[in-house]
């Protein structure tokens, strides 16, 4: 009688832990599904040929929408085209994600002008084996560009800059999307 009594408390035991070890998972999905519908409201507000020019886009193309959309003071397509990264930044803080488009956006309105130099990409496959290449589900590109600010004293981000830039498809409209921004050393 007494096994049965501790075989019972250890499989609670267990059972609670399997559940309080599954919450945090569950808590990152309810996240995700929060963050994907934040995208869907800016992507809603494009207009339909903005939703097509990126759903059609290439991976350097969608890199040039986004700064054009910058200039063009189009924050709603800026935030779509890197909505994958957005939402990464959102997944790896503990910031609400529409604080973090928020955020992104305010950045965005202190930039004047940004004027592309460059874009380059880096090599785009992986070596399986000597003879066969397989391609990466993502590309990884280095932007060099000018960016003029609206307000030096405010914002001194002002000059040359190199960002590498990692695309992936997006789950949003199935189109390439920015998907990480890093800057250089």
């Amino acid at each position: 009688m007494l096994f049965k009594k501790i075989v019972l408390c250890f499989l609670i035991f267990f059972a609670l832990i399997v559940v309080g070890c599954s919450v945090p998972n569950n808590n990152i999905a309810i996240k995700e599904k929060g963050n994907s519908s934040i995208a869907q409201k800016y992507f809603n507000m494009l207009t339909k040929e903005d939703k097509i020019k990126i759903s059609k886009a290439s991976p350097k193309e969608i890199i040039n929408i986004y700064y054009n959309s910058i200039n063009d003071k189009n924050y709603n397509l800026a935030v779509v085209c890197d909505s994958n990264f957005l939402n990464y930044v959102a997944n790896k803080s503990s910031e609400d994600i529409n604080y973090v488009y928020k955020q992104h956006i305010e950045y965005l309105k202190n930039i004047k002008r940004i004027d592309i130099k460059s874009i380059e990409i880096y090599p785009d496959t992986i070596k399986k084996n000597d003879s066969e290449n397989i391609e990466k589900p993502s590309k990884l590109y280095c932007v060099y560009y000018m960016q003029k600010s609206n307000d030096i004293k405010k914002f001194p981000e002002e000059g040359y800059f190199t960002r590498f830039i990692t695309v992936s498809k997006s789950p949003l409209y199935g189109g390439w999307c920015i998907s990480y921004i890093a800057s250089s050393p």
